[in-house]
């Protein structure tokens, strides 16, 4: 701000002159930044030009300006007349204008509330119809020209907007409306009013500053980055982001100013997965510059999202991850030979032990209509719930139990629970759980949910314990912390000649295990869910689905199974997959070869030994690659276990394709900080279709 100009704006009017010192007009002129892009300043309407200052405050507004500086009605009028224009050119940066808002959020707080003045207030982010349809036709005597239609109607509601700088702060937002295509404008996305979709503005490849998490609550882009950052470096649970804004980030000492009847000015876990999720979705499609649209009649926000998530995770499958078509110094070796360059990629594939919950029927993937379902929505699989948990047992469940009415399955149900309950089985758990960060720091209150949302969301804050029989013989759920193992037991009542052990699944089955394959430098190449084991014809459709010509196929795999992977290939009776493995390594890894196998297993040592293989080894005798890549990277991957454990499918694959993919942003910058020159393949060609197969 000019000092010259602003002394000469006093000269002008005597009676500001003697109110205001000069602190006061920087005040007054930071304010009204803050003000202009805001719907406050209702004067903001199509007919005014917004590059001109109007002649007069709105009501609220100079109401709100008077208040601040403690003046009467008439000063404030010649406060706006002199200091009008200086106010209306000051433009100042993102910055700036975020460390003006912290300067005067109290000035907000105390008088601009009552006002309908909150500490943002967000607005469409276009005066004038977007659809092109929608244009007037004007006539004149020389031309023909399309006027676009104004936006009127508007609405403002009270909202809760959670920042990363100020904390927890009150706010207003308002729709407009266009009369002629019935569609209401809101901050974020348009809705037309006979329609059921939600189409998010495009903004030259940007998310929105606040993106709406529920109805009347939104939660700033910054803020979801935070979230995910601390996710994918720490394994933050959403109950504990939620923990840890509420009592560190939101200002201890803005609370005896807040306003006391607004709806809430506290996030919960069910804000921070679907601002993480949205944010994502909007990152998603702005990178591949597209536009998010979601259905709008929703009957929850969960549902809202579930396609839009459904379609990201389609497209991460087999060859999706940004990072699949990586190379560096550290998983590339490129040499000469002969006069003929050649590279030599090198990839590890491992399982990792966790898994969503899936339909109780072996192998079955169609998914689940709820987490806590047992069994998924076709016919004949619904309808074996209230078939007894004795595996083999066709039985019906008797009521209130899981198992029939024969009387060694009865048995075996009650010594499961007097189990579950013993201090040994606890003991189990925990050590079943070690390695992995908790979802939650605290122990869950024993008090009512006051979740805001639809109790369809509970899903992502279940313990998933229940050491209690269902008591509902046609309930389709009931975990019993299981998840869903099969159990044998020995009645004891039995000779130990004649008896013989019974199998029950009592719980939630969960898939298998997690598949990474990982490039030697630590970048994951991609993901896939194995339903039911880690067999060898399960590793060798993931390598077929993850690089799908032989062009993409790294010439190195090492896997710590691949003695039984070269045996089956040999026996293979299709002629196109033995084909397509042939010159490519199949180690095992070093750790495994020396601690995992037998010496006596000559087979394994002749196929699998990686010293059989010299471009695998440095001139100075050091192994070329990491072929331990995939076990470190599962170090970090199943921090992720007691996060994802109750989530739907969707968001389960999801949230873990998001972690990989920020995760290997981060290993990337790491790889060129030290001088290992990351790049990437051109997709065209390592996607080329094999001409010799």
């Amino acid at each position: 701000m000019d000092f010259a100009q602003i002394c000469k704006a006093l000269e002008t009017c005597p009676l500001v002159a003697s109110t205001f010192t000069h602190a006061d007009v920087v005040k007054y002129i930071e304010i009204i930044a803050l003000l202009r892009p805001t719907p406050a300043l209702e004067y903001l309407t199509p007919s005014h030009l917004p590059s001109t200052p109007p002649e007069t405050l709105p009501a609220n507004v100079h109401e709100f300006m008077r208040a601040c500086f403690d003046i009467p009605d008439e000063t404030a009028k010649w406060a706006w007349e002199i200091f009008r224009h200086l106010a209306w050119a000051f433009n100042p940066g993102p910055e700036e204008q975020s460390a003006n808002r912290l300067k005067h959020i109290k000035s907000f707080l105390v008088h601009g509330i009552s006002l309908n003045i909150g500490v943002y207030s967000l607005s469409p982010p276009t005066r004038v119809c977007l659809d092109p349809d929608c244009c007037r036709v004007r006539q004149t005597r020389d031309s023909i020209n399309l006027v676009e239609r104004e936006l009127v109607e508007a609405k403002t509601h009270r909202i809760s907007i959670f920042t990363l700088d100020l904390g927890a702060v009150p706010g207003f937002s308002t729709s407009s409306y266009c009369r002629n295509c019935n569609t209401r404008y809101y901050p974020n996305y348009y809705v037309h009013s006979n329609a059921t979709t939600r189409t998010y503005y495009y903004n030259d490849n940007q998310v929105p500053e606040f993106i709406e998490s529920s109805k009347h609550f939104y939660v700033s882009a910054k803020l979801c980055e935070l979230f995910t950052n601390m996710m994918v470096s720490a394994w933050t649970s959403g109950t504990n982001c939620a923990r840890i804004y509420n009592s560190s980030i939101s200002q201890a000492a803005l609370k005896p100013l807040m306003p006391q009847d607004w709806t809430s000015l506290e996030i919960d876990v069910e804000d921070v997965f679907n601002a993480f999720f949205l944010n994502a979705l909007l990152l998603d499609h702005c990178e591949r510059n597209d536009i998010l649209q979601l259905q709008h009649n929703a009957p929850s926000h969960a549902e809202r999202l579930r396609p839009a998530l459904e379609a990201r995770n389609s497209r991460m499958a087999g060859t999706g991850q940004e990072q699949w078509n990586h190379y560096c110094d550290l998983c590339c070796w490129i040499y000469e030979e002969d006069g003929v360059w050649y590279a030599l990629r090198s990839a590890i594939s491992d399982g990792d032990t966790m898994g969503h919950y899936s339909c109780n029927v072996q192998d079955c993937q169609n998914r689940l209509r709820s987490v806590r379902d047992k069994f998924c929505t076709d016919p004949k699989h619904h309808a074996l719930q209230s078939q007894c948990s004795i595996v083999d047992c066709t039985a019906e469940a008797s009521t209130g139990f899981r198992t029939c009415s024969d009387p060694d399955h009865r048995a075996m149900e009650l010594h499961h629970y007097q189990r579950g309950k013993a201090m040994f089985q606890l003991k189990e758990r925990l050590q079943r759980a070690k390695g992995f960060a908790p979802s939650n720091a605290f122990p869950n209150p024993t008090m009512p949910s006051t979740s805001r949302l639809p109790t369809s969301q509970d899903e992502i804050t279940a313990t998933g314990v229940n050491l209690l029989p269902d008591n509902s013989a046609e309930s389709n759920s009931g975990d019993d912390g299981s998840d869903g193992e099969e159990i044998e037991y020995t009645c004891p009542s039995k000779s130990g000649q004649g008896n013989r052990k019974l199998r029950a699944r009592f719980g939630r089955r969960r898939t298998h295990n997690e598949q990474l394959g990982v490039y030697s430098c630590g970048i994951v190449a991609g993901r896939a869910t194995f339903f039911g084991s880690e067999a060898p014809n399960g590793v060798v459709e993931f390598w077929m689905k993850l690089f799908p010509t032989r062009a993409s196929l790294p010439r190195v795999l090492w896997h710590d199974n691949n003695c039984s992977i070269v045996k089956m290939l040999r026996k293979d009776p299709d002629d196109s997959r033995r084909k397509f493995f042939e010159g490519v390594a199949l180690p095992v890894d070093v750790f495994h070869f020396k601690c995992k196998h037998k010496e006596g297993d000559l087979d394994c040592g002749a196929n699998c030994n990686p010293y059989a293989w010299p471009e695998l080894r440095t001139s100075e005798g050091k192994w070329r690659f990491n072929s331990s890549a995939a076990e470190q990277t599962n170090a970090w991957f199943g921090g992720f276990h007691s996060v994802v454990r109750e989530m739907t499918v969707e968001r389960y694959n999801f949230f873990l394709d998001e972690m990989i993919k920020r995760r290997n942003r981060f290993l990337v910058d790491d790889l060129r900080r030290r001088g290992k020159k990351p790049g990437y393949i051109p997709r065209e060609a390592l996607l080329a279709e094999d001409m010799d197969m």
